[in-house]
């Protein structure tokens, strides 16, 4: 009876989000967040879209613990109190009491490690990594890797050319089906290097290149 009710919670809590989604029943999403296709979310992830908005492109990897804040769990610096007064005071409203942030703008491919924490205002461009336990208080570089608190950048993933070309593929934009031919060369751990990646991406681009004549 447990595992079966535990199915179903999880099959309602997937269809609020795109196809292909993951969001864990032990993770919390709430307020104005967009999740795009076949990314997930996993266990105690915390996610939140008050007061700001949050988006998350497509195949994303949350891990466990992880935290994307928005405008509504910021504290003001700048008054002789941080406390949120609305907590004991119904007369007086959240919105009152919220510091102005941007949105949490994620991209595609990006792979958000174990318990980091990404502030309110941040965006992360497509392909980049975020290492475990890192606190982002800045915007990421496509492509970048960052670890550390406050987090800072460690390297690229790859060379210039082949960063670029991954970023003109697009290839996160295409449903599984389309992909699946070249899973095994998309997510080789050996490939030659990046010369068997440009040509990867090279096959991608004919394979759906429009038919001349």
């Amino acid at each position: 009876m447990k595992n079966f009710l535990a199915r179903l919670y999880t099959a309602f809590k997937l269809r609020r989000w795109p196809h292909g989604c993951r969001i864990s029943p032990l993770a919390t999403v709430k307020g104005d967040v967009r999740l795009g296709k076949y990314t997930y979310v996993s266990s105690f992830a915390d996610i939140r879209g008050i007061g700001s908005a949050t988006r998350i492109g497509n195949y994303c990897s949350v891990a466990r613990g992880v935290k994307i804040l928005s405008a509504g769990q910021v504290h003001s610096l700048a008054s002789i109190s941080t406390f949120p007064f609305y907590l004991i005071d119904r007369s007086l409203r959240r919105a009152d009491f919220m510091v102005p942030r941007g949105d949490v703008v994620i991209g595609n491919d990006v792979w958000i490690g174990a318990d980091a924490i990404v502030l309110p205002g941040v965006r992360v461009g497509d392909g980049a990594v975020i290492g475990a336990g890192a606190v982002v208080t800045k915007d990421v570089a496509a492509f970048q890797i960052v670890a550390g608190v406050p987090a800072r950048p460690v390297r690229m993933r790859f060379s210039a050319a082949v960063c670029a070309a991954i970023a003109a593929s697009q290839w996160w934009e295409r449903d599984y089906a389309e992909l699946r031919p070249f899973i095994r060369r998309i997510h080789a751990h050996e490939q030659q290097g990046e010369e068997g990646m440009l040509e990867t991406l090279a096959l991608l681009a004919r394979e759906r290149a429009p038919a001349s004549g």
